[in-house]
């Protein structure tokens, strides 16, 4: 009896040796732990997570405790190579437009001296020697969610050596209060503070930020609404009036901006995901962010916008009609209206192919893809038995997986071909 006591508990302890072992070599990606009150989480009445008793609506009058903006507190852990290297407690809260609705939501992370510390102090982004974040995001992938898990991921790196202001990107693994709960995107997030960190401005700068028909996140809007009437009343074919309107707008990020969204045909945008900004400085310009590009790259379609591989989105940025796309003409006009002077034209057309010859090309572009998809491979199996059953859109394999990855390198193959022919029917 004794003996089989004995052999008893080495089965045992040989068991969860092994499945430690297993869940470690899983996770090849760094780990994030958040911990948090599990009412905060999941219960109908409070519960930011879940659709509960509806304590907030979204734009189109459904109700959810997750449309809900509450923000509650956590301890966040992050984990590198079986180390940890940072522990605090921050602020939380759900992030997201349509993809809150979503099984595997989006978190915003703030670090707070009510709770903590006032930064996250870790170089968490190998594409960036900045070491200090007051806050990041933890993202699903958006609506790309259950496609390929790393499209907005894979076009903002395309363009990190461009005048384009993105959002750098590492993949990870996160724990809810000790749950797996898969493979997220760790990004981080367009504010005052991201502006700082990357222009190198100090904390007494001042901003105005905008994002879609100049509603303001910060700042005011009145002098881009001061732009807009001018453009509306004046005709930049007549230099006089081009150089007032180029004076006010970094004339470098507006190209690799423009270029790049059509480049990835995004007809999410501009008329919705376009975020902007100018410093209160002198002689200031307004720079816009690579914002949300989740419907780049041939996914519009799945989601009732036009778009694909063949799209001429260079043509749906020229529109001047009422519409209920998103290129109305008020989100139009800016591009529409530099593109009356016949030599801006010429500079976008010949800085376009230049990229669609060098960053845009399918011999630079997959590559790209073939990088990211290899850094989550080894996680995505472990992802998938998650995720799979709370959605029957979701990916049900590694196969699955493949077949969607496979599709942005079909895109990349195709698509400065056809940019280039789209611009040569350009009158």
């Amino acid at each position: 009896m004794k003996s089989s006591i004995l052999w008893y508990i080495l089965v045992i302890t040989v068991l969860i040796t092994s499945c430690n072992k297993e869940e470690k070599l899983a996770s090849t990606l760094p780990i994030i732990k958040l911990t948090a009150d599990e009412a905060d989480l999941f219960s109908d009445s409070i519960g930011i997570y879940v659709k509960g008793i509806g304590t907030a609506s979204n734009w189109q009058g459904e109700k959810a405790n997750y449309f809900d903006k509450r923000r509650i507190k956590a301890n966040f852990s992050f984990e590198q190579n079986g180390t940890e290297h940072l522990n605090q407690d921050i602020i939380m809260r759900v992030s997201g437009g349509g993809s809150r609705k979503q099984a595997q939501k989006s978190f915003n992370l703030y670090a707070d001296k009510s709770v903590g510390p006032s930064y996250f102090h870790y170089p968490f982004f190998s594409d960036l020697q900045d070491s200090f974040f007051n806050t990041l995001r933890l993202r699903n992938s958006g609506q790309d969610w259950n496609r390929s898990h790393m499209r907005d991921a894979l076009m903002h790196t395309i363009v990190q050596d461009l005048d384009v202001y993105g959002q750098a990107y590492e993949p990870v693994v996160v724990y809810l209060n000790s749950r797996y709960w898969g493979i997220y995107n760790l990004r981080e997030k367009f504010n005052k503070n991201y502006i700082r960190r990357h222009q190198n401005l100090s904390k007494e700068v001042k901003f105005d930020i905008l994002e879609r028909h100049h509603d303001v996140d910060e700042g005011s809007a009145d002098d881009y609404v001061a732009l807009v009437d001018y453009l509306l009343q004046h005709d930049l074919s007549d230099q006089k009036h081009f150089n007032h309107v180029i004076s006010q707008i970094d004339t470098a990020n507006f190209l690799d901006y423009y270029c790049a969204q059509i480049y990835f045909a995004n007809t999410d945008w501009p008329g919705n995901n376009i975020k902007y900004w100018k410093a209160r400085l002198p002689d200031a310009k307004w720079n816009w962010f690579l914002h949300d590009t989740d419907l780049g790259f041939a996914l519009a379609p799945l989601f009732m916008h036009p778009g694909g591989v063949d799209h001429n989105t260079l043509a749906f940025n020229l529109n001047d009609q009422d519409t209920n796309l998103h290129n109305q003409p008020w989100a139009t006009l800016l591009f529409r209206k530099l593109t009356e002077n016949q030599v801006f034209k010429e500079v976008f057309v010949k800085h376009f192919l230049k990229l669609l010859d060098d960053e845009f090309s399918a011999e630079r572009v997959i590559p790209i893809i073939d990088e990211l998809q290899s850094r989550l491979r080894p996680e995505i199996p472990r992802h998938i038995e998650r995720w799979k059953g709370e959605d029957p859109s979701f990916y049900q394999s590694v196969s699955d997986w493949e077949t969607e990855v496979e599709l942005l390198r079909d895109f990349a193959h195709q698509r400065a071909d056809i940019v280039k022919g789209h611009l040569e029917q350009w009158d």
